[in-house]
């Protein structure tokens, strides 16, 4: 049995044992590779050869465009031996070395690696292709790189600098020679570095993948991508930001942290270096932080004038604690840095204890947090109360300890400014308690306390107007009144987005008696809420609605930023006032305890709770009668747990004659013909990805035909049709496509054009280029290949010969096969 299934096995990658066994003795004879003499018969793939000599040798098939290949076990094989034997290092396991080789039966070339590396060998089998390719991105690194950078500008405005955290200078690492520091590489990081400063992000997101290497940057609070890297080009990368940051390039295993500073056009900038080993390889996250000179005063926080005048009352308090609330990335640093900038002084000893220090500030005393070290941030705030200080900043209040202190700090003369995280202002309270906190601390030592979040502001150029769907208002609690809502556009100034900046919100809330006592006996949030509205306080969702109906924003952007779940009760409880005596009651409360007016729809028979719209009742099927549904029976608010969101996304249409309505057209192939598992370095499956190809040409009938050529491919894939150069290279640049099949004679920007333009552009630089054309003259060819194009195919082609070469590309590029 065994038997028959290998020879299955062997057939199925296109030779069977005998032929492979032949093969052996006759490449020995003629003093041939097996690889030659196999691959000399034209009816036999490098894919299948592999595949069959996997089988035959028992050994796990793998794509090394998808392996995470360790650099520091490249380097334990000389080049000349992996050139030799048409093999490569992957990485070490234990006292093993994992090796990738394209003829696993050669024993004899096993046993000099082995000796080479002076480790035992776990063979895994891949193509002569494959290999030659990791070799030159591995070994000749610089060559690799040099023809997908050579079309790209210097970051001539950028400078990394990296300080020595001994002596506190400050050296140019731009000219190192190390395989993380070699000139492509450098200007592969210092365009991605650039390019995110440029769009105004806070975060640079390198996160390697099975098949690529994502790089996304979040502007304006949301992660948009900023290009798509080779997979052999990820390691080379984070060496470098590794480098950079002063961290251990060897030490893939362990999370690390770290700091660039970056000048930019006379502008200082902070990056915080964080690394994280993930399944396909190290993700590393770079936060973008400005210097000091750029920190926004209290008139720029985007305070409403009352509620500034609350803050600045507080901030001249001599003591008290003042919070600032809500999630990663909403602005509270921010706040409390331009909070430490408005008392800024001669006058005044500030002093800072934080984890990381994000904005460096001068004329005030910053502390870093180093918990290896012992130097906490409960340690460092009882030295700090030994420094005489006026003001403290303490960047978290994470436990207890630390709480307690930062209380008792502000009982004894001292304002404290610190962040908290919990959904609002009110929820503070209870988030303090659930630490342990006494609440006749609270009460006494709390002045005041701000919710605050970020929301992306319309694009004033390409706002469209927008009525929302029946019961997306009321969800927020808002009776319809004819305002005029607006929606993104998209345009080239906002990036198509729709959206330009961000601006904060705020929920103040000051700590008075009312607060002190309700605060005492624990009252729950919903009587310290009602306590505060009757007494003028505006809430996170109140003021983003001020900014809707102003239309500086968008509602889908209080469903996305804002927790709608509780704001939904709050806002509902805002308008559930009784239509009698018009005095405020619970939302689940059917009569008014004041004047027994009823308040909901209740069946005359049976007195359950009916909706709205219900015509007969399911409990007693009693008809529903217009006495029930009397408006002066309900509340204003109407009962919205029926209501559901209707809207979605437009579908995707595509026209006979090949032209879509929109410009993606996904191409399926039967259940039977999919793969959608690809191999791993260690022989496991993992997910591969659904790659998208634009094709460019402006004839649509080729358009059409290259199309339906593409259904033919043995897997899943996208295609994006575009019919002339230029908007060929506006979609790339938008989309990021995995394939870009090409025309050459095209009016206006031909394809010799459009393939320099894509190279120029450190987004689009790295997408693989099929050229296409009806003059293949040797001349053209050359241009073609000296611009940059990765392959060159003459029409009229021949479909199997088109779908070749690009699972070819696709597989060099992303191991899709």
């Amino acid at each position: 049995m065994a038997e028959k299934k290998d020879q299955h096995l062997i057939q199925a990658g296109g030779l069977s044992v005998d032929e492979i066994k032949n093969a052996i003795v006759k490449s020995s004879s003629e003093n041939k590779s097996l690889i030659e003499s196999v691959l000399a018969d034209d009816r036999v793939s490098e894919e299948g050869l592999a595949d069959s000599l996997a089988a035959y040798a028992r050994f796990p098939r793998v794509n090394l465009a998808t392996a995470n290949i360790d650099p520091e076990a490249v380097k334990l094989l000389p080049q000349d031996i992996a050139r030799k034997y048409f093999c490569i290092p992957i990485r070490t396991e234990g006292r093993h070395m994992l090796v990738a080789m394209a003829n696993p039966t050669d024993y004899r070339a096993m046993q000099e690696v082995e000796f080479k590396i002076g480790r035992t060998l776990k063979v895994l089998v891949c193509t002569r292709t494959e290999i030659l390719d990791a070799i030159a991105k591995f070994y000749e690194p610089e060559n690799s790189l040099k023809a997908f950078t050579d079309g790209l500008d210097d970051a001539t405005d950028l400078m990394i600098i990296a300080g020595d955290g001994n002596t506190g200078a400050e050296i140019d690492l731009s000219d190192g020679r190390s395989q993380a520091e070699l000139p492509p590489v450098i200007k592969v990081v210092n365009l991605i570095i650039q390019d995110a400063i440029n769009q105004r992000a806070t975060d640079i997101h390198v996160e390697p993948t099975l098949n690529d290497v994502q790089v996304r940057a979040r502007i304006d609070g949301v992660l948009r991508q900023l290009m798509q890297l080779p997979k052999w080009l990820g390691t080379p990368i984070s060496s470098r930001m590794k480098v950079l940051a002063k961290l251990d390039i060897a030490e893939r295993r362990l999370p690390q942290d770290g700091r660039i500073k970056v000048q930019r056009e006379s502008k200082s900038y902070d990056l915080r270096v964080s690394t994280l080993p993930t399944l396909f390889g190290e993700k590393i996250v770079l936060r973008i932080l400005s210097s000091g000179t750029e920190l926004p005063t209290l008139e720029q926080v985007n305070l409403d004038p009352a509620d500034l005048k609350i803050l600045m009352r507080s901030l001249n308090q001599p003591q008290g604690l003042i919070l600032v609330t809500g999630p990663t990335g909403s602005g509270k640093s921010t706040t409390l840095y331009a909070s430490l900038g408005y008392r800024k002084s001669a006058e005044v000893n500030i002093v800072t204890v934080e984890d990381q220090v994000e904005y460096q500030m001068q004329g005030i005393n910053q502390v870093q947090v180093n918990v290896k070290a012992g130097l906490t941030f409960a340690s460092c705030l009882r030295s700090i109360l030994r420094q005489d200080p006026d003001v403290i900043l303490i960047g978290e209040m994470r436990d207890l300890e630390t709480t307690e202190i930062s209380f008792h700090a502000a009982m004894t003369g001292h304002m404290v400014l610190s962040t908290l995280h919990a959904n609002s202002a009110i929820a503070t309270i209870n988030r303090l308690l659930d630490l342990g906190v006494d609440p006749v601390l609270i009460s006494s030592s709390i002045t005041l306390i701000i919710a605050q979040r970020l929301l992306r502001k319309l694009c004033q150029e390409c706002k469209k107007p927008y009525d929302p769907p029946p019961g997306m208002l009321e969800r927020l609690g808002v009776v319809p009144d004819g305002t005029q809502y607006f929606q993104a556009g998209g345009c080239q100034r906002c990036g198509e987005t729709g959206f330009s900046g961000r601006m904060a919100v705020h929920e103040m809330l000051t700590v008075n008696n009312t607060v002190r006592e309700l605060i005492v006996r624990k009252a729950s949030e919903y009587e310290i809420q009602a306590a505060m509205r009757a007494q003028g306080m505006t809430f996170l969702l109140e003021r983003g609605m001020d900014k809707a109906r102003a239309g500086l924003t968008a509602i889908s952007e209080l469903f996305r930023v804002l927790q709608l779940d509780e704001q939904e009760a709050f806002s509902a409880q805002k308008q559930e006032r009784c239509p009698s005596c018009k005095a405020t009651v619970e939302a689940e409360y059917a009569l008014c305890p004041n004047c027994l007016t009823s308040l909901k729809t209740l069946c005359g028979r049976c007195n359950q709770h009916l909706k709205l719209d219900w015509k007969m009742c399911p409990y007693c099927k009693a008809p529903v009668t217009d006495e029930m549904t009397d408006p002066a029976r309900l509340l204003p608010a109407a009962d919205l747990s029926g209501v559901t969101d209707t809207t979605s996304a437009e579908p995707v249409h595509v026209t006979t004659s090949g032209i879509p309505a929109s410009p993606i057209t996904a191409v399926r192939r039967p259940a039977a013909s999919l793969r959608t598992d690809a191999p791993s370095a260690n022989g496991d499956t993992a997910p591969s990805k659904m790659p998208r190809i634009l094709i460019v040409d402006d004839d649509a009938a080729i358009r059409l035909v290259v199309a339906k050529s593409l259904e033919q491919l043995p897997f899943d894939i996208n295609t994006e049709l575009a019919s002339n150069g230029t908007q060929g290279v506006e979609m790339a640049s938008k989309n990021h496509p995995d394939l870009i099949i090409l025309d050459v004679m095209m009016p206006g920007m031909d394809g010799f054009a459009v393939c320099e333009k894509l190279r120029s552009q450190v987004e689009t630089a790295f997408i693989p280029i099929m050229m296409l054309t009806a003059n293949p003259s040797e001349e053209g060819r050359i241009r073609g290949y000296m611009v940059g194009t990765d392959d060159y195919v003459s029409k009229p082609f021949n479909v199997a010969e088109l779908n070749a070469r690009v699972t070819r590309l696709l597989r060099r590029a992303y191991g899709i096969s």
